[in-house]
């Protein structure tokens, strides 16, 4: 991906794909998303484990389930003692969530940075070159040509395509960079998370263009919504990070 693509989520991209590319030359495209999902439940678990305040979340986990005891054990003949042990549970509840939400949401964050890269890398594939590509267009009514395929592009020959500017009789040249399926004008959120395609230049009226492209698959068997990377890398973040959060007993 060009720096001028590139958003705060994709910087640690290089590292990844520098790493992808050791594990290509022995594992196949399944191992190595298995892999990262496994690396992503460390990283994120340690990285929770080490900036949450543990102890008290511990304490609070306490208290919550104090306050759910002494909810069941309630007669409920008073409706004014019910009604303060519930907000006791409550706020305890709310508590806990005040302890753990930050850790989380910052562990979090290199899980994010990953799965942003995964998308492209994983995600689709270009196809061979000379082979043209389906193009849909906004607005609709807008004339484009695809013109050839990028040879150096990250996989495949991604579309090159003709599309007019403002000016009546000029056009521009849009190289997709990527196997990505959409190319669009760069937004705010682009800094945060880019577009390894590339952007559409300003001046056109051009807002989208979207691209067939066919979707990458790691399993070879199994229905078609569960071929790609996607499945396989949740399920095994999800368990990875159950494991990894109850042998090492974290809060």
């Amino acid at each position: 991906m060009g720096l001028f693509a590139m958003g705060l989520f994709d910087w640690p991209a290089p590292a990844f794909a520098a790493l992808d590319d050791l594990m290509a030359t022995a594992i196949g495209p399944f191992g190595r998303v298995l892999i990262w999902a496994l690396i992503c439940a460390g990283v994120s678990m340690v990285l929770y484990r080490l900036i949450s305040p543990q102890t008290r979340i511990k304490q609070v986990k306490a208290e919550v389930k104090a306050a759910q005891r002494a909810m069941s054990d309630d007669d409920g003949e008073d409706f004014g003692q019910g009604m303060q042990l519930a907000k006791a549970q409550l706020a305890k509840s709310f508590k806990l969530v005040g302890f753990v939400i930050g850790p989380a949401v910052v562990a979090s964050l290199p899980a994010l940075a990953l799965i942003v890269w995964l998308d492209g890398q994983y995600g689709y594939s270009c196809p061979p070159p000379g082979e043209p590509v389906q193009i849909d267009v906004e607005p609709k009514d807008t004339e484009i040509e695809q013109i050839g395929g990028n040879p150096d592009a990250i996989t495949g020959a991604c579309p090159i395509v003709q599309i007019p500017g403002h000016i009546e009789g000029h056009s521009h040249i849009v190289e997709a960079a990527a196997p990505i399926p959409v190319m669009h004008h760069k937004v705010w959120w682009n800094s945060l998370i880019g577009n390894p395609a590339g952007y559409l230049p300003d001046d056109t009226p051009v807002t989208q263009l979207r691209f067939a492209l066919q979707s990458q698959e790691i399993l070879s068997a199994g229905p078609d919504w569960a071929r790609g990377w996607e499945l396989t890398f949740f399920i095994s973040l999800l368990l990875g990070s159950l494991a990894i959060k109850k042998g090492f007993r974290i809060e």
